[in-house]
């Protein structure tokens, strides 16, 4: 998919990937200096490295939905050109965009169940649910990214077919 300059929506789940990447550097040079030199052990930064981790995660799954980065069996369009080929490409998007927002619909329940429940983590003692939260956010984030990449698609084909 070419990238077209646009505006700072565009750049949200960059930020986020560099930043949470480097949150993860930092609280995993933290853990190592002080279990290894300091030989004091820090249990938060340990469980603040995998919820990181976690979220880097999704996010970058994002991110690969708007830069079109996703591993993809690409087979059928050496074969598919034109009309078929536009058609083929939202159609696989259309189906893949479903169903993640059927996932990120559907861990919305859990999400909420996970806030009732009251559990909090062992280390932080952050509610639970705010690291359940991570799914739905993330995958209702991806599917609207498909449907902005439909969007442009679409945009593009309309404008390159105007004319003919």
């Amino acid at each position: 998919m070419t990238k077209h300059p646009g505006n700072w929506t565009d750049r949200i789940e960059e930020v986020l990937s560099v930043g949470l990447f480097v949150l993860l550097i930092v609280l995993c040079v933290l853990q190592v200096v002080f279990r290894f030199v300091l030989n004091f052990s820090l249990s938060w930064t340990e469980e603040l490295a995998r919820y990181t981790f976690i979220l880097l995660t999704y996010v970058a799954c994002s991110l690969g939905v708007l830069k079109g980065a996703h591993v993809r069996v690409e087979i059928i369009d050496s074969f598919v050109t034109g009309k078929y080929k536009y058609l083929l490409d939202q159609g696989i998007d259309l189906v893949w965009g479903a169903f993640v927002f059927c996932i990120g619909y559907l861990a919305i329940d859990v999400t909420r169940e996970a806030f009732a429940i009251g559990k909090t983590t062992p280390a932080l003692d952050w509610q639970i649910g705010w690291m359940y939260a991570i799914i739905p956010a993330t995958f209702i984030l991806m599917a609207l990214r498909l449907l902005q990449r439909m969007m442009s698609r679409h945009s593009l084909w309309v404008e390159k077919h105007e004319h003919l």
